[in-house]
């Protein structure tokens, strides 16, 4: 048979560009390649991924490293993990590549490949190649995702995005086919994305279960419409509701019975977390400080215009304005709403208001939008074919194709830019080289719990807390809350006996503790890599980390810690006065040069300070640091100005003589406990002597 060439082309030109999508989508991502694993959370993955790598099927059950002591049970989601060490098999059979190197480049490709269920989502709900590939191309551009998608930094969002089309596709093609090939593929999907998502993987279907009875509510409105007239026939209302929940019903129900043998949880579980995160429910205390998880106002002109840039200008609109009016104009030709329209407009509007508890929620709305905006441009598109007029056509696409240029132009520098800010800096290295190198078994390191995950990760050591939230009644005896006040304590208090108490604690446990734990998980606490007791605590060694991240966020250690926000106010160099002072922070800060002294000089004219001498003040000058005393001043303010010259810093006196003050900024000098072991720019290790 001869090929025609010309039929393969009309038949096939969607998947070639399909393909390039997905190119662009991988190298978007690829365009600065670490060397090493980045950031905080891409440890945690890249640990248990070496743990599957190593276990195979026979993994341990208790993670000693993690929330030590005494540990915490072994993450039971692991579909990252298996998902990247099936891969990583298969592809080192072809081409000589280490873990770390595969792990490293995998979230650019799982990220490119999303296009692909986008693709297939949006064309099967509305049979049109043109809104398949607009919903593809928004999918791997969406800025948000690019964020958490560059090469280095691995995260469960790669596979959130992937997961998450694949899932809505799956249920609707089980709604529409209601047949045993349309159940197992949404229930096959649904569980992998269940197992690969902690607590979020179930969102699809809590989704649909709130949209279904919302569809039927939007039928009787839309019968009202049309007909004029509130006598409503209720009767095809019943029937499209049992052709829509019958089938989700069985696929729902199987996902329950599975899950809850399986990983002994079930979509309550879910919902429950669900409401936690939207602050319904109690949650985790650290959740108040992640700058994600922050409230903005999406109503007001600055919040709405964060949250386009989150997602693409033009996704956003066509999403929220395009789609309604798409709507409306079928309502007004009184054409029936197709059931996927009344669920995208739902899951558009919901995930839109979710932002309101934080802009990491902008990641599942890019989902919303990618498909909402692909599947408008595809009906519009139709329309506009109805009227055969070329001219609206070609204005609809010049429009359209502009702003998807400017998505994909800003899109190659938001991939520049966030592939060069996840990397671990030399400074941190080389102080996880000196920790590996001088640690052993019995040595815990303690720290704010942000580098938990690099710290187990990079130097197989306990920690003392990391960003694996562990809340009460599953982390036994301290959970993360009762870690994170202990932790803010001991940075805040300017007690070094009260600061030395709380790290003590963390040596041992009591023999009611370990009862504690062992009523609640059995045998499975002696199951963990390190073949060790987690009840049998021997801590011979404690380092504590003070780093300079941690002057931005001493906020949050105090306001966890005592109960009420503290901050150094961080002054950078602005310039000089006509006597050749060093000014900082346009005018709040003047340090003086008279004889062979240096007055700082404090002007907060908003909280009625003028030209007051700061008590305090500690200048670095080559190495060498310069004090000086002005008690005896008489338009003194109380505190601390520490200055290398570049920079000043303002602190209260509370915060002049915390404890983070006197290890960060004073190398522990005076301390009984705290001994000083290593240090550089950016990091400052102490050994707690017990």
């Amino acid at each position: 048979m001869k090929f025609d060439v010309k039929r393969s082309v009309n038949e096939y030109w969607d998947l070639a560009i399909l393909l390039l999508i997905v190119y662009i989508g991988f190298n978007i991502r690829s365009i600065n390649v670490p060397n090493i694993v980045a950031d905080y959370d891409p440890w945690w993955y890249y640990r248990h991924s070496v743990t599957v790598l190593k276990y195979w099927f026979d993994m341990p059950k208790w993670d000693i490293l993690s929330f030590y002591p005494p540990g915490r049970p072994y993450e039971v989601h692991l579909g990252v993990e298996y998902t990247l060490v099936i891969f990583y098999k298969i592809i080192s059979n072809f081409v000589k590549i280490t873990f770390m190197e595969f792990f490293i480049i995998a979230p650019a490709i799982i990220s490119g490949l999303s296009a692909i269920p986008a693709y297939i989502a949006t064309r099967y709900l509305t049979k049109s190649k043109i809104a398949g590939l607009f919903s593809a191309f928004f999918a791997v551009l969406a800025p948000s995702f690019i964020g958490y998608s560059v090469a280095g930094y691995m995260d469960s969002k790669a596979f959130v995005v992937f997961y998450s089309f694949l899932s809505i596709f799956s249920l609707m093609f089980a709604m529409k086919r209601k047949d045993v090939i349309g159940y197992l593929t949404a229930i096959i999907v649904n569980l992998l994305f269940i197992y690969t998502w902690s607590g979020g993987g179930w969102y699809p279907l809590i989704a649909f279960l709130f949209f279904i009875p919302a569809v039927l509510i939007f039928r009787i409105f839309e019968y009202i419409i049309h007909k004029m007239s509130l006598k409503i026939e209720l009767k095809p209302v019943i029937e499209e509701a049992k052709s829509l929940v019958i089938p989700f019903l069985i696929v729902m129900t199987t996902i329950n019975v599975i899950t809850q043998v399986w990983l002994k949880e079930n979509i309550l579980n879910a919902i429950l977390a669900a409401l936690g995160f939207a602050g319904f429910v109690p949650t985790l205390l650290v959740n108040i400080s992640v700058a994600e998880l922050q409230s903005i106002n999406i109503f007001s002109l600055g919040g709405f215009q964060r949250v386009a840039s989150s997602v693409g200008f033009l996704p956003t609109v066509l999403t929220l304005f395009g789609l309604p009016l798409l709507i409306l104009f079928k309502i007004w030709r009184k054409e029936k709403i197709a059931f996927e329209e009344i669920f995208l407009f739902l899951f558009a509007l919901v995930t839109f208001y979710m932002i309101l508890h934080g802009v990491r929620f902008a990641l599942i709305f890019s989902v919303a939008t990618s498909l909402s905006a692909g599947y408008f441009i595809g009906n519009f598109y139709n329309y506009l074919k109805s009227y055969k007029n070329q001219f609206l056509i070609a204005v609809f696409f010049g429009i359209i194709l502009f702003y998807s240029l400017d998505l994909f132009s800003k899109a190659y520098v938001f991939g520049e830019q966030y592939s060069r800010g996840y990397g671990i800096s030399e400074n941190w290295r080389s102080a996880l080289d000196w920790l590996k190198q001088h640690g052993n078994t019995t040595t815990l390191v303690a720290t704010w719990w942000d580098p938990g995950h690099i710290i187990a990760g990079y130097t197989g050591l306990k920690v003392h807390a990391d960003g694996a939230h562990c809340g009460p009644g599953f982390c036994i005896p301290y959970d993360h809350n009762i870690r994170i006040q202990d932790m803010g304590r001991i940075f805040s208090t300017s007690n070094e006996e009260e600061a030395y108490s709380i790290l003590k604690k963390y040596t041992y446990l009591t023999k009611e503790q370990c009862d504690e734990v062992k009523k609640k998980y059995g045998n499975m606490i002696y199951d963990n890599i390190l073949k060790e007791d987690p009840c049998n605590v021997n801590i011979t060694k404690i380092y504590f980390i003070a780093s300079n991240d941690l002057i931005g966020k001493y906020y949050w250690l105090t306001y966890f810690g005592t109960g009420t926000g503290r901050q150094y106010v961080v002054l950078p160099l602005t310039g000089r006065d006509t006597q050749g002072n060093l000014v900082y922070g346009n005018g709040i800060l003047t340090l003086a040069f008279k004889d062979d002294k240096i007055i700082p000089i404090l002007n907060i004219p908003s909280q009625g300070i003028f030209n007051m001498i700061v008590r305090r003040m500690i200048f670095i000058y080559q190495g060498n640091q310069y004090s000086f005393d002005y008690s005896n001043a008489t338009n003194k303010i109380d505190g601390l100005v520490f200055s290398d010259g570049n920079a000043a810093i303002y602190m209260d006196p509370q915060t002049a003589n915390s404890m983070f003050t006197k290890l960060y900024f004073f190398n522990g000098e005076g301390l009984k406990y705290f001994k000083l072991v290593y240090s550089n720019p950016e990091v400052k290790i102490f050994e707690v002597n017990f």
